[in-house]
């Protein structure tokens, strides 16, 4: 049976203006794997991201989402079958907790009907889930960042999508929230989802991706396991930077800044 998720041929995008150019990229996602995206900022990372949504268009390669041509697919079965955060939302002013994550429900009864009781027990499984009981009932406008970026995360969730893309989830998060995503994303991906998140942090990476996507000047140059892809000797040549790699308490590689000189 074929699980793939997601699969690039031979995919490019260019901008209206500029210089930039994306791809030519091939590359196949399954479900059950959380895949992270690194590379330098402005390598690309995003406008991945933006094409498998649907944000971006293509016109030329081929971008299949479960077996079918992203041309194939409505707003509406996208919504069903993917969840997408993006870096920097928008806060609805006055949008309760409650109300905001029941909006990832909107794809499955539509804009004009009211929530059902199974669409109630989904969002307060995810209430739940994400900690977020004390908070259900106030103003997005008023939550920390990490509170609301759960409360994001819950709203995809509701979703229940096949396919959860997400741009940098830990950003500007302290160590607790950033690892507690993490955590909860690979246990998504374990349950059978396809997770493509973009990280920065290589070590996260190193940690909690199945898969990584190497990217770089617009193009998509290595796909593996973590421990393959991220060699300092391929770091270096990307970032600049020579990383030094240790093993963590389990055995793991990571890798850390050699000291100041």
């Amino acid at each position: 049976m074929d699980n793939k998720a997601v699969v690039l041929k031979q995919v490019t995008w260019r901008p209206p203006h500029g210089s930039f150019e994306f791809g030519p990229v091939s590359a196949a996602a399954e479900s059950g794997m959380f895949i992270a995206l690194v590379g330098p900022n402005g390598a690309g990372k995003s406008t991945l991201l933006n094409l498998v949504s649907g944000i971006l268009s293509s016109k030329e390669g081929d971008l299949k989402i479960s077996g079918k041509s992203m041309k194939e697919w409505t707003a509406r079965e996208r919504g069903r079958l993917m969840a997408f955060l993006s870096q920097d939302p928008e806060r609805p002013f006055g949008f309760p907790v409650t109300e905001y994550i029941g909006l990832g429900r909107f794809p499955h009864v539509g804009p004009f009907r009211n929530l059902g009781k199974k669409d109630r027990e989904i969002i307060d499984a995810e209430i739940k889930a994400w900690g977020l009981e004390a908070l259900k009932n106030r103003s997005v406008t008023g939550l920390s960042g990490g509170e609301f970026q759960r409360v994001r995360l819950a709203r995809a969730l509701a979703q229940e999508p096949g396919i959860l893309l997400l741009d940098e989830p830990g950003n500007h998060l302290d160590l607790s929230s950033r690892t507690g995503i993490l955590n909860r994303l690979k246990q998504e991906a374990q349950s059978g989802r396809c997770v493509i998140a973009v990280l920065h942090d290589v070590n996260d990476a190193l940690l909690f991706a199945d898969q990584v996507w190497l990217v770089a000047g617009g193009r998509l140059l290595k796909t593996g396991k973590p421990k393959d892809v991220l060699k300092p000797v391929i770091l270096a040549e990307i970032y600049g930077v020579e990383l030094v790699p240790f093993s963590s308490q389990d055995g793991l590689m990571m890798l850390g800044v050699p000291s100041i000189q």
